[in-house]
């Protein structure tokens, strides 16, 4: 899907420029490590979103990315965020990101949280649709398990055991995928997730965060580039979660 160039010269793509520029990378999500995991669509997704590797049932490889916003040490809450590239033929560059963060309340608010398994992980803001707006969401498949909210702690509990999230769409209760992190990879290999450049026709932003958002991640991907980084780059039963996703 097309849209306008965002203006490179602005304020909003000038401040995150400069904090990408300074942090050396990222301007914000710094802090974060990059596992394969299995993506398996559980069944047709409701509503039906005429996106293939979302409706399709079956299982590919992917690409997690496990990060914390405010880039803050160690196991300290924060705003934790859970990326993914799927591949899909039908994105004009072959992939598609889903950028997913914990939430608060409203949902479209970034709130901390103190670990992975005990976030609820959203789009915040919705994805205008053929369906309406809708909002991805993601949680723990095993919420009973405490997990720290360190990306590197993360990546050394899946060396022993996968990490299991169930995704579905807000409002639908019957989760439409199962995402299983299984490998660690090295950090630095891969290029940066963008949703605004890797997304399928079938989902855009509302306008009015459009250019906003579409200015802050050129500002980032201008920073990036400065610094010499790539910028392309169970529980017992079925139960309701305050996602509001029923957990299998």
């Amino acid at each position: 899907m097309t849209s306008s160039s965002p203006d490179q010269t602005g304020p909003v793509p000038s401040l995150f420029r400069r904090v990408a520029a300074l942090r050396g990378g990222r301007a914000v999500h710094t802090r974060g490590r990059f596992f394969h995991a299995a993506f398996r669509v559980l069944g047709r997704t409701d509503p039906y979103l005429g996106i293939p590797v979302l409706d399709e049932p079956g299982e590919r490889e992917v690409l997690v990315r496990l990060s914390k916003g405010a880039s803050l040490p160690g196991a300290l809450p924060d705003v934790l965020g859970l990326a993914v590239r799927l591949p899909c033929d039908q994105a004009p560059g072959g992939d598609l990101d889903l950028l997913l963060a914990t939430m608060g309340w409203p949902r479209w608010l970034p709130f901390p949280s103190a670990g992975f398994g005990s976030g609820v992980f959203s789009t915040l803001i919705p994805y205008r649709h053929a369906a309406g707006r809708i909002r991805f969401l993601a949680v723990a498949a095993d919420r009973g398990r405490a997990r720290s909210a360190d990306p590197d702690e993360i990546a050394e509990s899946v060396v022993a055991a996968p990490l299991d999230f169930v995704l579905g769409v807000e409002g639908y209760r019957r989760p439409f995928a199962r995402l299983s992190l299984h490998t660690v990879l090295p950090d630095g290999e891969f290029a940066a997730f963008d949703p605004m450049l890797n997304r399928h026709p079938a989902l855009s932003f509302p306008r009015p965060f459009l250019r906003v958002r579409e200015a802050a991640y050129a500002g980032s991907r201008r920073g990036r580039a400065r610094t010499g980084e790539r910028a392309g780059e169970a529980g017992a039963g079925p139960r309701p979660d305050r996602s509001g996703l029923t957990i299998a």
